[in-house]
């Protein structure tokens, strides 16, 4: 077993690895169920793999796995049918969960796609009035066990963030759920000048979250600092050429600062937010300069019409697309590959990754009836469900386990086997 042990560390993460040896014998499977190597899989690794873009919007939402056959994931396993027929707003994907907001039923739907597992939280009833509309929301996992890897958080405690703009556009409102206490917390505010809207995906940095936004006087960034749980505005470099909203990104810049990805036509400019030794004032620096239809071969004429379309945290990696196909590029080597046209949409694209390594997901091996591959009973998610009291801040939540015990037909749902 040791021995065993010491191979199987070394196998790639991928979605199909710990199952498929999981059903070679008892042996191996008793070896890739055990929580002690399960907590070394994923400690030798330490990123988790990404498995595709996950992108939509109200009502429609889609899954483009990025992996080949066997760890290739469809878009109906990723989705299951409930999911998929809800209308629903895409707003976040992290630390392995996704984040939908439900407006008609005033909830925002966490679901974590690796163990069909979902909660419904109802917002702060202040959200849902004529003055304030829910324009966005962010995950963060906040597990606090030493060690721990992001990506294999099925079971960690989190928080939710919020986002609202009031109804003359010059005022933005933030708060936050936990996991953990099950209540939302205060409602925080802050003045703004005109801020239209506040869909594009949130970018993790540090300890705080940014979301970029139009307005009459341009675009600006708003900051939800997670320690002190206070807003504030950033604004933009002076002077900025781009073609749309759409061409710009908020970034993790060299020294683990603030970045500003901005793409006209041909050029990418990378900036970098930085506080002056002399006046302790934050500005913004030029960092780069690339000619961007170089790097992806756009040629002397492409690029008139280039958005950026996502940003994966963990790689640097920022999504494009161009007339020539989907493109991405790892921001510190400038490397670029093409993802071609088919399956995308023009919404945001958010990365979805995780560790398929949670014990009750391998586990379910023992109680199988020996069909593995067998399709997914429609029902096998589809538990009880528990409704929480609401009163002040405490909030309504429902969410779904699986069944206990029985004999159940199972294929690895997700692992595209």
């Amino acid at each position: 077993d040791d021995l065993l042990r010491k191979i199987f560390l070394l196998l790639p993460p991928q979605p199909s690895t710990l199952p498929r040896l999981s059903v070679v014998c008892k042996q191996w499977r008793d070896v890739v169920t055990d929580p002690q190597f399960l907590r070394g899989f994923r400690d030798q690794h330490r990123k988790p793999p990404l498995l595709g873009l996950v992108m939509g919007h109200t009502g429609h939402r889609y899954f483009r796995s990025d992996l080949d056959p066997p760890d290739h994931i469809p878009h109906e396993r990723f989705f299951p049918r409930d999911i998929r027929s809800m209308n629903m707003d895409i707003f976040d994907c992290r630390h392995g969960r996704v984040v939908f907001f439900a407006q008609q039923l005033g909830e925002v739907v966490l679901f974590d796609p690796a163990t069909g597992g979902r909660r419904c939280v109802v917002v702060p009833p202040v959200f849902t009035g004529k003055e304030i509309g829910v324009f966005n929301a962010a995950v963060i996992c906040v597990s606090g066990d030493e060690g721990h890897v992001h990506g294999d958080c099925h079971t960690s405690p989190f928080q939710v963030v919020l986002m609202g703009i009031s109804d003359d556009y010059r005022q933005a409102f933030a708060s936050v759920y936990s996991s953990e206490s099950g209540i939302w917390g205060d409602i925080i505010s802050i003045e703004n000048r005109e801020m239209y809207d506040l869909r594009q995906p949130s970018t993790l940095i540090g300890n705080a979250l940014y979301w970029l936004f139009p307005g009459d006087d341009g675009e600006g960034i708003l900051e939800f600092d997670l320690g002190r749980q206070s807003l504030a505005n950033i604004e933009m470099p002076h002077g900025l050429e781009y073609y749309r909203h759409r061409s710009l990104q908020v970034i993790l810049a060299d020294d683990g600062c603030v970045g500003l990805a901005i793409l006209s036509c041909y050029k990418f400019e990378m900036w970098e937010r930085k506080v002056s030794c002399d006046d302790g004032v934050a500005g913004w620096v030029l960092q780069k300069t690339i000619q961007l239809n170089t790097i992806l071969g756009l040629g002397p004429m492409g690029g008139l019409h280039n958005l950026l379309m996502g940003y994966d945290e963990v790689d640097h990696v920022i999504y494009i697309r161009t007339d020539i196909g989907f493109c991405m590029v790892r921001l510190e080597s400038m490397q670029s590959r093409n993802l071609g046209k088919e399956n995308f949409s023009n919404t945001a694209y958010l990365p979805y990754r995780s560790f398929y390594t949670a014990v009750s997901d391998l586990a379910v091996c023992e109680r199988g009836t020996g069909d593995l591959f067998a399709p997914l009973a429609d029902d096998y998610l589809l538990a009880s469900w528990g409704v929480g009291a609401v009163g002040g801040n405490e909030a309504a939540t429902s969410s779904e386990t699986l069944p206990e015990g029985g004999n159940i037909h199972v294929s690895w749902d997700l692992m595209g086997l």
